[in-house]
């Protein structure tokens, strides 16, 4: 059972099941974050990885879901929360919703990472989980509704083809501007050292209330509007480029922090 974890997956199941920022998306916050780890956290990740690279193995949870046996980290993806909270009342669903969701599924994660009973493989697990959790928690639409399914249900036209808000924002904004995800990274990857300090420093919960608050706004939007063209994607920009950028830097304070 544990070689499957590591066996490739093809083609047809990466188009169907990659959702959370697309292939590009996630690599992107992966090669951010890769590229600000500290040497201690550089040798870690190398240790753990071996072949592998970070930006690479960031897809990983997203490879599982075409097996049943890994059905029960489906919901690690997303979080659904309640409309109109202000953030001390989103923490608070935070701390009591007994649903599992994305902001358990990364504490667990690093609190596996920090544990010196786990085994290595046990680490590599969670470090492939980790990295690719901390991008879907930076797309707007998995901390969204859950009547709509995250937008996955609200039928949209993006640049005058059928979608959905969710995949839109998965994969649609992101395709738009023709990039890999080495000419994303180095496109939206700088940022200044006060932004660096001050989004590491930020709590879990606030990274999580920020795409909340995005996907209100977004909802919102919606309502009035369905036909998303090109004004859309140059509206919205910038959101894209910064929740990409505080991915990647967030995701290597993370690790800077477990390997200090």
């Amino acid at each position: 059972m544990k070689l499957k974890y590591y066996l490739p997956v093809c083609t047809l199941f990466l188009s169907f099941f990659l959702l959370s920022w697309g292939v590009i998306g996630h690599r992107t916050i992966g090669k951010i974050a890769e590229n600000n780890l500290s040497a201690k956290a550089k040798l870690a990740v190398k240790n753990l990885l071996g072949t592998e690279t970070l930006p690479l193995v960031t897809t990983f949870a997203d490879e599982l879901r075409p097996y049943q046996e890994f059905d029960y980290t489906s919901k690690w993806h997303y979080i659904n929360a309640p409309e109109g909270l202000n953030y001390k009342q989103f923490v608070a669903f935070l701390n009591t919703d007994t649903v599992p969701n994305v902001y358990t599924a990364v504490l667990a994660q690093i609190r596996v990472l920090k544990d010196v009973s786990k085994t290595s493989y046990e680490k590599k697990f969670a470090l492939k989980f980790l990295v690719h959790l901390v991008g879907d928690l930076h797309q707007p639409m998995h901390v969204s509704r859950a009547v709509d399914k995250g937008g996955n249900d609200i039928e949209v036209k993006f640049l005058n083809r059928k979608s959905n808000l969710h995949s839109v924002w998965d994969t649609g904004l992101i395709e738009y501007y023709g990039f890999s995800y080495t000419e994303m990274s180095t496109a939206f990857g700088n940022t200044s050292v006060e932004n660096i300090k001050n989004w590491q420093q930020d709590e879990l919960s606030l990274w999580i209330y920020e795409s909340y608050k995005i996907s209100e706004q977004l909802y919102t939007e919606v309502e009035k509007n369905k036909d998303l063209d090109y004004d859309y994607f140059s509206n919205h920009s910038e959101i894209v480029k910064k929740r990409l950028l505080q991915g990647g830097i967030r995701l290597a304070g993370l690790l800077n922090n477990i390997y200090k």
